[in-house]
């Protein structure tokens, strides 16, 4: 097989380009997956705080209960002062329980949102990058041929013998 440089730098370069772009595609499928799973811990979390308040309720009320069921068999009213101190504490105690439970929610859905936000904001970096590389390798590989045809560099890029006939060598002692 015989080809000339610039035929074989333009093959190159497309090998290199599509190379190039099916990481780009593979990086945004990954971020993608990544960004997923993020959302779907989300949902999690927030699925965990109901349940978890649920019980919380499900646990005062019980309480409650209990408390109502000694009251009446001591033969207290439902209205004597400490009674209604126990059933109100009950309350307190289940509320605070409930906001932190929220609070824990919404810290670990913040975490989240971040990891969807910086995984978003890097794979976009990626693809540009990705993208500045193929355009960068287009550019070299149209001025290499452009270089090849005026006749000014016949061995091409690699010309070692061109380097070192311009580089002079009194100015680097």
């Amino acid at each position: 097989m015989s080809a000339d440089p610039v035929t074989l730098a333009v093959i190159s370069t497309s090998i290199q380009a599509v190379g190039t772009y099916k990481g780009i595609q593979a990086q945004k499928a990954a971020n993608k997956a990544a960004i997923r799973s993020y959302e779907d811990e989300k949902k999690f979390n927030e699925l965990k705080a109901i349940q978890d308040s649920n019980n919380v309720r499900e646990e005062a009320k019980k309480k409650q209960k209990i408390n109502r069921a000694i009251v009446a068999g001591a033969g207290y009213n439902d209205d004597s002062r400490h009674f209604l101190s126990t059933q109100s504490e009950i309350d307190r105690i289940a509320t605070k329980d409930i906001g932190n439970i929220r609070i824990n929610m919404m810290r670990g859905n913040q975490k989240m949102d971040t990891m969807i936000y910086t995984t978003k904001v890097m794979g976009k970096a990626q693809e540009f990058g990705g993208y500045a590389s193929i355009a960068s390798a287009g550019f070299k590989t149209a001025a290499y041929a452009k270089q090849y045809k005026a006749g000014n560099n016949s061995k091409g890029q690699y010309d070692l013998d061109y380097l070192n006939r311009t580089t002079n060598k009194e100015d680097d002692i």
